[in-house]
């Protein structure tokens, strides 16, 4: 069987030249003569090669620097194309002076790597007695270095050419394996390690992929699947896929000593990476990736191995002791209910959720704001459980696009919205308040300092918030806590002690017991703080239990103590401490008191499915564990980046979540899980029958607040949008409509010449036309209100005569034609697509215009379900030919107001249902209905939205260019792709936003203000 792996090999070496030149500015670089052009990668994937190299850079190192009067040779197993050798030269140079590097790797690889360094002479200048082509495998040999061309599976041949450049029996050596032999069948590779442990002395670094949690953990499914994709599949994971199984592979193949770590306790460790040299990393590339970060190192283990010396076989000590935790702590014997996302539905990271109510009291909750499946989102999604008696009516103006924000409640007085961010260096401080009585935003007092990442809990049952922790940029840590009073905003709290160590992404929880300082005259409230992370860059071992003083009339104070977990002894206590204290995670207490502990990340591994979700008592002066909820379900989700929510029947909703696997593809949880807890003893709990799954319904779209708010003239006093009929004209010149073409409003043209398909196209004509048979893809509805950015539909392929019986019967199901030979190439032509149709259809000779200028004629049949609100980049006409349809249009000046997301055409406001709200009042919808033979002229960007009147309805829409220039280049299929102008501004936003990251965000909104002012000014002159 033949292993390769160059596609690895090379993606790897750009990401390592990405690390070269941002990480070590003031080093020489070696990796950019092997790349062709510098690609720079995410700050994720940056921060994972930095460790891998580091890691490599760290154990040659000790071992060149440890004592020895043989000479010491590295060999690089699978080297590719790494620079190890030319590193270690310009960094130790003094202890390389009695060191050979020798690279092994495939003949052909290895024949490249030979051509580079004797053409560079920045490779070639640092090596004596350089030649070419010695044999024996030997393609590059020279005083300080050695290339060898061989499979590895050859290990005779190895060990012969090796021992033609150095005398073995006198050597000590150090063979590297980086992520390379995992791709050799595991026999090879093990007969690789066997062999590496009988050449004497010997030290082994190896670094791979593992999967500690097993194959079905999101990260390692989606790991996995990325190799086998690429026909490079891991081959060791499954024999070896955990620390204490790649510690008994080297015992059992020689090596006395033996030391497993993940990457991720590598991370945390002193001994690999100081405090100080985590902490240089945030001010070299902003970074807030942390989960994603834990998750990619969490999978990945190194071993360091060694022969001929005393010691121990280890593995990571806070990997046995999870093991022994899971199996002291009882789980619950159910599982989490689960309701499928449809398509990108609910695909949201990093929200918060919230709950609301319509007016008969009925329950929704809102997953708000956070990382869509392109950017951050400007909207939540709306949640129900099927089916309400009312939907609920919410406004669209309110906060701005953000993440890592929180929303907390306060009772009757709403709920609280905190800062957040929209890159990792702009931290926000705007604060808002949902009034759930009036189901809209309210902004309220900002954060004395922005900040995300920040923890939130209401106080007790009061209408008072406390915050800890935070930050405020990429590097700061905000070392505070602030009070939030209603009245007063944000009061800043004098800290008492020196228990607390301030971190970010801390899990913060309140008890419900308020207790009375009568002494001073003030309240107390008490609660948890657990984890964070702190200013060194790993989770902090704080589990803290606070006590906040308020008092009537001087500054409040906090206090912390430090929670014992005598409950558990021995190795266990730091198990339960680890377990615990984690970043990212959620927290939710139930009214008995308990609290349940969600998802996020703890130190050293990954937290396993069995220890995902606890039960925990925290009453008391310890915190004790009373059970677990295994998410190993049919969909295994990955709880990081969800949002949680307890309801007002006790039910526990997890929405959205999720992660970027490294370079390996993004993971998105399936669908909604809701857990019940039912409490019959301290110790146990029961699952609820039959309780209500929740599912999304829709998505919230957000505009700007209106310029206008505050205006006594403007349209906010009235209470919904004035409508305009559009005007009823007939035309019977080309002239004439030249006319309406340049006026640029939308008409009406009535009774006009159609053809005899106003007549004909009954559904058994257009069956018996095309055939029963034929095969079309329609939109089958969920709702009558189809949402494109919900996609609460699903694209099916249906007969005809089959999706022209089920209109008949009231299904919600949608055509709208493609083009038959190349849907997803080439606009629709209903000459090309449906010819038995197209000469029953003719455009009156007056729109010859259009006809000339013609991009597409699309067929649309309609059952009863609502077209999206939407607009598009190319004018055109919509004929009504069976049936009849009420149109609502929006001028291009109300963009701003109706939700549309940057660089999308669609939007998920229901205009029919919202247009009479306060919501859409500063709006100017244009309404008209078609009846057969009408014909609507829609000009380019003009929003619109559409509803049935008529069991059946059928059109030709004709799609025109009426611009000379200016439309993008390359695929349009709909004739609503954005023109050009508007794709690169974009992209001039978005470096224009690059600019302005590091300055302080008062300066930075100052003048990115001035800016859009000046745009505005621009684009009125």
């Amino acid at each position: 069987m033949i292993w390769s792996w160059p596609y690895t090999n090379s993606s790897s070496i750009v990401s390592k030249r990405s690390v070269e030149r941002i990480y070590y500015p003031d080093e020489p670089h070696f990796f950019r003569f092997f790349v062709k052009k510098f690609q720079r990668r995410a700050p994720l994937i940056n921060r994972g090669y930095y460790i891998r190299l580091h890691v490599i850079d760290v154990a040659v190192r000790r071992f060149l620097e440890r004592p020895s009067e043989k000479k010491k040779v590295v060999v690089n197993l699978g080297c590719g194309s790494d620079v190890l050798p030319w590193q270690c030269m310009t960094r130790y140079p003094d202890r390389c002076q009695n060191v050979k590097f020798v690279d092994i790797d495939f003949p052909d690889l290895i024949a490249k790597k030979c051509r580079v360094v004797q053409e560079t002479p920045e490779l070639s200048s640092l090596l004596t007695g350089l030649k070419a082509n010695v044999g024996n495998h030997v393609q590059l040999q020279s005083d300080q270095y050695v290339e060898i061309g061989c499979d590895l599976r050859r290990i005779s041949d190895i060990e012969k050419a090796l021992s033609t450049v150095v005398d073995i029996a006198h050597c000590e050596f150090m063979f590297v394996a980086e992520v390379s032999i995992t791709y050799m069948e595991t026999q090879g590779a093990d007969s690789v390690i066997k062999w590496a442990s009988t050449v004497g002395q010997a030290e082994f670094c190896l670094l791979e992929q593992i999967i500690p949690d097993g194959k079905d953990h999101p990260f390692a499914k989606t790991m996995l699947g990325h190799f086998e994709k690429l026909k490079t599949p891991l081959k060791s994971v499954f024999t070896y896929p955990n620390l204490n199984a790649q510690r008994d592979r080297f015992v059992k193949r020689g090596w006395s000593q033996v030391d497993v770590k993940t990457l991720w306790e590598i991370w945390s460790s002193d001994q690999w990476l100081s405090a100080e040299g985590r902490r240089k990393l945030d001010a070299i590339e902003p970074f807030d990736e942390w989960e994603e970060f834990a998750l990619f190192a969490g999978h990945y283990c190194v071993v360091i191995a060694k022969t001929n010396q005393d010691g121990i076989q280890t593995a990571s000590s806070s990997y046995k002791s999870l093991e022994t935790l899971q199996k002291e702590i009882r789980p619950v014997s159910s599982s989490m209910n689960f309701s499928e996302y449809s398509g990108t539905r609910g695909q949201r990271r990093f929200g918060a959720a919230m709950s609301l109510e319509n007016h008969l009291g009925e329950e929704f909750l809102a997953n708000t704001f956070g990382l869509g499946p392109n950017n951050r989102s400007r909207s939540y999604d709306l949640y129900v459980t099927w089916p309400p008696t009312q939907d609920i009516k919410l406004r669209h103006t309110g906060p701005g696009s953000r993440m890592c924000h929180t929303t907390t409640d306060l009772g009757y007085y709403g709920t609280l919205l905190v800062g957040g961010r929209t890159s990792p260096s702009s931290a926000l401080k705007d604060c808002w308040l949902f009034d759930k009585r009036a189901n809209l935003w309210e902004r309220v007092h900002d954060l004395p300092v922005p900040l995300y990442r920040h923890a939130v809990t209401r106080l007790s049952r009061s209408n008072m918030a406390l915050l800890i922790g935070g930050k405020s940029d990429s590097t700061t840590i905000f070392s505070g806590c602030f009070v939030y009073r209603p009245t007063s905003g944000w009061i800043e709290c004098e800290i008492l002690g020196s228990n607390y160590r301030p971190v970010f992404g801390a899990l913060l929880v309140n008890e419900q017991i308020i207790t009375r300082s009568w002494k001073i005259s003030a309240l107390e409230f008490h609660g948890v703080l657990a984890g964070g992370i702190s200013q060194d860059g790993i989770i902090a071992s704080q589990l803290l239990r606070w006590t906040l003083t308020l008092p009537e009339n001087s500054k409040p104070t906090i206090s912390f103590t430090v929670v014992s977990n005598s409950e558990y002894l021995d190795s266990s206590d730091r198990a339960v401490n680890n377990c615990l204290n984690r970043f990212g995670a959620s927290g939710l207490v139930t009214p008995e008191g308990y609290l349940s502990l969600i998802g996020g990340i703890h130190a050293n591994s990954i937290v396993p499915g069995d220890l995902d979700i606890l039960l925990l008592d925290i009453s008391t002066s310890r915190c004790k564990i009373l059970s677990t909820i295994s998410t190993r379900v049919i969909s295994r989700p990955l709880l990081i980046g969800v949002s949680t929510a307890l309801t007002n029947n006790g039910q526990v909703v997890v929405m959205g979540g999720g992660a970027t696997c490294f370079s390996m593809g993004t993971f998105w949880n399936r669908g909604c899980y809701t857990l019940r807890y039912i409490l019959t003893t301290p110790i146990h709990t029961l699952p609820a029958k039959n309780d209500p799954k929740w599912c999304p319904s829709r998505i919230v779209e957000l505009t700007e607040e209106t310029e206008h708010k505050n205006n006594s003239t403007s349209s906010s006093d009235r209470h919904s949008a004035v409508k305009v009929d559009i005007p009823r004209v007939r035309v019977s010149t080309a002239t004439a409509f030249l006319e309406v073409l340049k006026a640029g409003k939308p008409v009406v043209f009535e009774a006009s010449e159609l053809g005899s398909c106003v007549k004909t196209w009954s559904p058994d004509y257009i069956v018996n036309q095309l055939g029963f048979d034929r095969e079309v893809v329609v939109h089958k509805a969920s709702s009558p209100k189809m949402d494109f950015n919900s996609k609460n539909f699903a694209y099916v392929t249906k007969r005809l005569g089959n999706t022209m019986q089920e209109i008949a019967r009231g299904h919600k199901i949608y055509l709208r034609a493609l083009s038959e030979e190349h849907p997803s190439d080439q606009p629709a032509n209903i000459k090309m697509d449906f010819p038995q149709l197209a000469g029953d259809f003719q455009l009156p000779d007056a729109l010859s215009f259009v006809a000339e200028n013609e991009f597409s004629s699309v067929l649309r049949i309609t059952g009863p379900v609502n077209m999206w609100l939407h607009y598009d980049v190319m004018a055109n006409v919509y004929c009504q030919i069976v049936g009849s349809k009420k149109f609502i249009l929006f001028p291009p000046s109300d963009v701003t107001q109706l939700s549309f997301a940057p660089g999308s055409s669609s939007s998920s406001i229901d205009v029919f249902s919202e247009l009479e709200s306060p919501s859409l009042s500063e709006t100017h919808p244009h309404e008209a209905v078609l009846k057969p033979g009408d014909i609507l002229f829609l000009p380019p960007l003009w929003m619109h939205t559409a509803t049935p009147l008529s069991n059946l309805g059928i059109a030709i829409n004709v799609f025109f260019r009426n611009l000379e220039n200016g439309y993008s280049a390359g695929r349009d299929v709909y004739g609503n792709r954005d023109l050009a102008a508007y794709e690169k501004g974009r992209q001039d936003i978005a470096r224009v936003a690059a600019a302005f990251s590091k300055l302080p965000p008062d300066m930075r909104d100052f003048y990115i203000k001035r800016l859009a002012h000046e745009l505005a000014q621009r684009s009125h002159d």
